[in-house]
């Protein structure tokens, strides 16, 4: 026979079992409860939509997380629910980069999510949301993706030479390229000026960076005993580097006269035109070219020595200019790039304007010696007049004080 202690002993224990059994079973059908065996029946939660980085965007790389952001979805359920997300290097989620299972809806009907750290620069990323309230979980949205690519690089040249006093009047500028990624097509564009400021320029020139990691470029001959100003730098088209360090230089003095190396005067054999001088504003005459030919015939060796900056002669070109004067007195010689003081070596003028010759600018600019200083110079008949204007220089009708 139990005691009365057993007996109570035992009917509390049952009335505890009941209780329990009861307790749990109104937890389970609370659907607000932290925890549901099984889904909700008649629960629908919609998809969310990705909104930013808009589908198919590019992001640049910059070291900072992204930050996405979610148009929220809804529930007809009582319960909250929360966001789940997925990010991958491919459509079909296998290379999964982030997954995070629970982010709160964030306010006004969107949610801001940023990632926990950046996404490497040259992959395009798929990433998708999904609403979850514990028990049920909702349709994945639609799939978005955006692509990350470094930041563009165009940095400073560096101005190196020419610098200071230099012993030519024809230098090569050089620079040391700037570090450049993330973009195609750059070109340096050289700034040449007389001023510190640039506000006289002479020359803008542009070059493909050389691959060797050192570019250069030339503008010819530059006339002497002037001190130059000059700076470049970098562009894609979009994107500008900042200007390189500027360096100036002075070109030398001017070499003392050459030899005459003979006399002017037409060549003997060489025909000679009628005198006289063409009425203003005429075109260029036709008999220029036959002219510098019966020099070159008459006098090879005053063509093969005709490079006065190597110790060569103006005996040639006078002569040139000489028999040109027969046939018209409009013919002179050439100041470059519009310097009086300074004559072209290979360049004659006709100066086809009126009032007169000395110092005008209303001149047709013709090259009489092809290869001058080089191995074979060759007699030539070459109108640079307009190639001339198109880069910003001028010829001037000077005399060399012969005439």
């Amino acid at each position: 026979m139990l005691s009365s202690n057993h007996l109570f002993r035992g009917l509390s224990a049952l009335v505890a079992v009941v209780c329990l059994a009861g307790c749990e079973s109104v937890k389970s059908s609370n659907p607000t409860a932290p925890s549901v065996a099984g889904p909700i029946p008649g629960v629908n939660i919609s998809a969310p939509r990705p909104l930013e980085p808009y589908a198919g965007s590019t992001l640049v790389y910059n070291g900072e997380p992204p930050t996405l952001l979610i148009e929220n979805a809804g529930t007809s359920g009582a319960r909250n629910i929360w966001l789940q997300l997925e990010l991958s290097t491919d459509t079909g989620f296998s290379n999964m980069v982030h997954q995070a299972d629970q982010i709160a809806l964030g306010d006004g009907g969107r949610t801001t999510y940023r990632l926990p750290s950046p996404l490497g620069a040259g992959y395009t990323y798929y990433w998708r949301t999904r609403a979850v309230d514990g028990a049920n979980v909702g349709p994945y949205s639609a799939v978005s993706n955006f692509e990350v690519v470094p930041p563009v690089v165009i940095d400073a040249p560096t101005a190196i030479a020419p610098s200071g006093k230099i012993n030519t009047n024809k230098p090569e500028f050089r620079v040391t390229n700037g570090a450049i990624s993330g973009t195609t097509g750059v070109v340096y564009r050289f700034e040449v000026s007389r001023a510190a400021d640039f506000s006289s320029m002479i020359a803008v020139v542009t070059a493909i960076p050389n691959g060797s990691g050192s570019t250069t470029m030339t503008l010819g001959e530059l006339p002497y005993k002037t001190t130059y100003y000059w700076r470049v730098k970098g562009s894609d088209g979009s994107k500008e580097s900042p200007y390189s360090n500027t360096q100036s230089f002075t070109t030398p003095d001017p070499p003392a006269a050459p030899p005459s190396g003979g006399p002017g005067g037409v060549p003997v054999g060489v025909p000679t035109g009628p005198g006289g001088r063409a009425p203003d504003n005429g075109p260029l005459p036709s008999y220029g070219a036959g002219v510098v030919a019966a020099v070159a015939r008459a006098n090879p060796g005053a063509l093969a020595n005709s490079c006065q900056e190597n110790g060569g002669s103006w005996q040639f070109m006078d002569q040139v200019v000489d028999t040109l004067r027969t046939y018209d007195t409009r013919w002179g010689y050439n100041g470059k790039r519009g310097d009086a003081n300074n004559p072209s070596l290979d360049v004659v003028t006709y100066h086809y304007g009126p009032g007169p010759d000395a110092n005008s600018t209303d001149v047709y600019i013709i090259d009489v010696i092809g290869g001058h200083c080089g191995a074979t110079p060759s007699a030539s008949w070459n109108d640079v007049t307009q190639i001339t204007l198109s880069s910003g220089t001028i010829g001037r009708w000077i005399s060399r004080g012969r005439f």
